[in-house]
């Protein structure tokens, strides 16, 4: 069972909230008092998952696993945009054809004594090859890796040295080896977003990457989400937060209750031991125990509860 995992929240930059279970982490802001605080900006965090039934205990997680790609949402959500990905610690054994920018460093890793050559580079791609740069491999074989892509970028001469600024202050001191991984500045995004129309970033879920887009202003796209979903034979599943934090059978269990039958059955199977914690025979089972068990108290009833 293929499953499209969608979520439309906010962020504030400079408070963002946890990430991806312990999987990465925010680089850790300098906030220099004398600045203002940055607005909220807008966020669809999309990822999938792959799995036998509504327990999701065999989930498979990732944008890989959705039956969507990349290139696919790039093109329904953005049509006709340019795209440049942008890279902080490039391998200097696999670049991009043609680059804006290409800047020669040494990589010392946090906590590490090793130093490692890198690039720092921005390179125009096209939409067909999106995938390619945000898994880093093409067919088993090593291709340029992007941290984030820039939709609708202003590239100019004139503005391309203010956008490379706001691209250090994203992903400058990124450690893409460390263990959590540190990959964004969430203080940089709104400095990004100056200067084109969207940023999309690769936060990991448990197997692979997600797809998460930052705008100033809101998507409406949900419609065209689902479009999406159905054209590529995946279940779209909407998340009140965003699917790589989420467990999938809770959104499942909610998305089961709000069931249409007039859409036809419910397309994902229930596990046959009665599901996982969300499961609607189980809960239905925990509130007749629930029933027949008399309150101690009160004050410890509505701890529990």
């Amino acid at each position: 069972m293929r499953a499209f995992g969608y979520c439309f929240d906010t962020l504030d930059p400079q408070d963002p909230d946890r990430l991806c279970r312990g999987r990465e982490r925010w680089i850790e802001p300098i906030v220099d008092p004398a600045e203002d605080r940055p607005d909220r900006v807008h966020r669809l965090v999309i990822s999938g998952a792959n799995f036998s039934d509504d327990s999701a205990r065999d989930a498979v997680r990732g944008l890989a696993e959705a039956g969507v790609t990349a290139a696919v949402l790039i093109r329904a959500i953005f049509p006709d945009l340019p795209v440049h990905a942008f890279r902080e610690v490039g391998d200097p054994r696999a670049l991009p054809p043609v680059m804006l920018t290409e800047e020669d460093w040494t990589y010392t890793p946090q906590g590490g004594a090793r130093r490692t050559p890198a690039v720092r580079w921005l390179a125009p791609i096209g939409v067909d090859e999106a995938d390619v740069y945000m898994l880093g491999e093409d067919a088993g074989m090593a291709r340029p890796k992007a941290d984030g892509f820039l939709v609708g970028a202003d590239v100019s001469p004139e503005d391309l040295p203010a956008l490379e600024d706001a691209l250090f202050k994203l992903v400058g001191f990124s450690d893409p080896d460390g263990r959590p991984a540190l990959f964004y500045n969430a203080m940089g995004i709104p400095a990004v977003l100056e200067h084109c129309e969207a940023l999309v970033l690769f936060h990991l879920d448990k197997h692979g990457p997600a797809f998460i887009v930052y705008t100033f202003d809101p998507l409406d796209v949900e419609p065209l989400l689902l479009d999406v979903a159905r054209a590529g034979g995946t279940f779209a599943v909407p998340f009140s937060i965003p699917p790589m934090l989420a467990r999938w059978d809770r959104a499942l269990y909610e998305l089961r209750m709000q069931w249409d039958d007039a859409n036809g059955p419910f397309p994902v199977p229930p596990a046959e031991d009665a599901g996982g914690r969300w499961s609607t025979r189980r809960r239905h089972a925990e509130r007749i125990d629930d029933a027949a068990t008399p309150s101690e108290g009160t004050e410890e009833a509505g701890g529990e509860e």
